[in-house]
């Protein structure tokens, strides 16, 4: 999450520079890259629910196996 602001906000602040216009392209990039960031931890916390709702499952068929 922190690097996807930190390029994002790098980005602007050197588009910034080069075509001088200050302080849109920070802003807009400085957005984009948090938005980017939630993505990030979002996608990552649905990866790790769904690993452990798998490795649930299999442990309630090992035990309902071994019964």
């Amino acid at each position: 999450m922190v690097a996807a602001t930190f390029i994002g906000l790098a980005m602007g602040y050197y588009l910034d520079q080069w075509l001088d216009t200050k302080p849109w392209f920070t802003l807009v990039f400085l957005a984009i890259g948090v938005i980017a960031g939630f993505r990030n931890v979002y996608i990552l916390t649905a990866r790790e629910l769904r690993r452990q709702k798998r490795e649930e499952q299999q442990a309630e068929k090992d035990r309902d196996a071994e019964g």
